[in-house]
């Protein structure tokens, strides 16, 4: 397969990119140049955001029924099923994410725009109260229009949980993929382009970071939501703080795994490996901290290595592949130089997976020991752990807790033992026994707390959050 053409989608006209970027996409498996990084410019973000707010000024999209607006993400839904092979190969290679994986991810598409016509059909717009006076009109309205802003590690599956949401809400979106993995937008934007939704009701601009912030700070964007690391999170946080404009913020975890007295080593050591080679451990739920007693440590250090031996890395593409490369060159000098900057302070490193004989952007799955707890807070956003000890657990759930993040943890032991000590620990989601890619329930929301992000998402959550609130009745 061959990567797709970049283009936009402005004012339902597709064209390229006005902006050469100066930077080479490269093969995540070889390192061998793609093509140039593109952008949009000044003009054609214009355009896109006159066109979406033309649309939501005229209600060609807020004012249909939602009975409509469902028909409408069906269509969108049958479409990506004929593309999800394309959309799974474009992620897998532009990611380093393993093509079994992205096969998955590339499924949720479609899932997604169904559950988004579900919504839409089935969680009216308005219900009544009773007032003092007459019945009270209770509506829930579509913010406006919503600037969508999807990350690399999982590009296709995030931004149509978002997209299908927004739209389901009634909101004209207008949708910047990451100008490190785009090539899966576009067969997104196909297939809601052949569904042939009402003019200037879906915009897609690629582009760099400058896009994304020109998006955030227009007054005529009325909701964002951005899934991403953290220093980007914070940029868009504080611009949308100061307009008072509603913001949607998933970003990223330094996340604990707590091995109680009692939990099973050999499960354990399973897991550890889980954390440190699905997606890479590029995704935001991914092992950071390891944190057992101190007289286990050794052993499930062993139990680890002893397994993550066994790990075969390889390309991306290839369906033999446990373990892909990562995204960029950029970022896997972020990891190497992180790893580095913790053998300067005494750190031990443990590494025994065998990389393979490809020039890509590889980097093997990696325990780190010998640190304190605050030595490691910052989330590396790779596959790499810092492991802990503690002799009470009260310690432990101290250096559970010690990072300002708090999106995910883990807790290993019996479930009598690891259901109050999970109920302690600062996170939005607690998983016992289990490091898991994908949440607890799909019903369930998905919470950050501290710096993991602002709101909630989750399958009603992200669509409420495109909804406002208007009440109307008579006073006296």
């Amino acid at each position: 397969m061959n990567l797709p053409t970049l283009e936009n989608v402005i004012n339902d006209t597709f064209s390229p990119p006005a902006v050469h970027l100066g930077t080479q996409m490269a093969d995540v498996n070889t390192g061998e140049a793609l093509g140039p990084q593109q952008s949009s410019n000044a003009m054609q973000l214009e355009l896109a955001l006159a066109s979406a707010w033309d649309n939501h000024q005229s209600g060609r999209w807020a004012s249909l029924p939602g009975s409509k607006r469902a028909e409408y993400l069906d269509a969108v839904a049958e479409e990506l099923d004929k593309h999800q092979a394309e959309i799974a190969w474009a992620d897998a290679a532009q990611t380093g994410v393993i093509l079994s994986l992205t096969q998955l991810f590339a499924k949720v598409c479609s899932m997604a725009f169904r559950q988004g016509a579900d919504l839409a059909r089935n969680h009216p717009d308005q219900r009544e109260m009773q007032g003092q006076f007459s019945p009270i009109l209770i509506e829930r309205l579509p913010l406006g229009v919503a600037a969508i802003i999807a990350p690399w590690n999982a590009p296709s599956g995030i931004a149509c949980h978002k997209l299908a949401s927004a739209l389901a809400a009634g909101c004209p979106v207008i949708f910047k993929p990451s100008e490190w993995a785009p090539a899966s937008a576009q067969y997104i934007a196909n297939a809601i382009a052949a569904a042939k939704l009402p003019a200037g009701t879906f915009q897609l601009v690629h582009g760099d970071a400058s896009i994304g912030k020109a998006l955030v700070e227009d007054k005529r964007v009325a909701a964002v939501s951005f899934t991403g690391g953290a220093l980007g999170g914070s940029a868009v946080g504080a611009s949308c703080g100061a307009q008072i404009k509603p913001v949607q913020l998933e970003l990223g975890g330094n996340n604990a795994m707590l091995v109680l007295d009692d939990a099973d080593l050999n499960k354990v050591a399973d897991n550890i490996v889980t954390g440190l080679t699905t997606m890479n451990a590029q995704w935001c739920r991914a092992l950071g901290r390891v944190i057992v007693p101190k007289h286990l440590r050794d052993s499930l250090l062993s139990l680890a290595l002893s397994k993550l031996k066994d790990i075969k890395m390889g390309s991306s593409l290839d369906p033999d592949s446990q373990m892909g490369p990562l995204v960029h060159k950029g970022h896997l000098a972020h990891i190497s130089d992180a790893v580095e900057t913790y053998r300067a302070l005494g750190a031990a490193i443990h590494q025994v997976t065998k990389l393979p004989e490809l020039s890509g952007w590889f980097y093997p799955p990696t325990l780190i020991t010998g640190l304190e707890g605050e030595q490691c807070l910052e989330e590396i956003f790779g596959p790499v752990a810092t492991v802990h000890t503690y002799e009470d657990i009260k310690d432990g759930i101290r250096l559970a807790n010690q990072t300002e993040y708090g999106l995910a943890a883990y807790v290993f032991g019996s479930e009598a033992n690891a259901w109050p000590i999970a109920r302690q620990l600062r996170a939005g989601g607690v998983k016992i026994n289990k490091v898991t890619l994908f949440n607890l329930s799909h019903e369930a929301p998905r919470p950050a707390w501290g710096k993991s992000g602002l709101g909630e998402e989750g399958h009603i959550e992200t669509f409420e959050f495109f909804r406002g609130t208007r009440v109307v009745g008579v006073a006296g």
